[in-house]
């Protein structure tokens, strides 16, 4: 089963708020909200900006080999 970044984002927030508010419930105050936002992380990558090109086919992609004709990119 694949799970998309939305529903794992929305079970992620369930169980933190659940979790958060067990802590709660036993006098422990923190708050375990900011794990929702681990789903997102793969947006945040840093990277120069260059993304490499076949020097064959002239296919630009971020793997390391070329998806088209399978050349290693540059």
């Amino acid at each position: 089963m694949k799970w998309s970044g939305w529903t794992l984002t929305i079970i992620i927030a369930a169980v933190s708020v659940a979790i958060s508010v067990l802590l709660f419930q036993f006098g422990i105050f923190f708050f375990f909200l900011p794990i929702v936002f681990l789903p997102f992380l793969r947006f945040f990558k840093l990277s120069d900006g260059k993304v490499p090109h076949c020097p064959v086919c002239g296919l630009s992609s971020t793997g390391n080999y070329c998806p088209r004709c399978g050349t290693k990119l540059t």
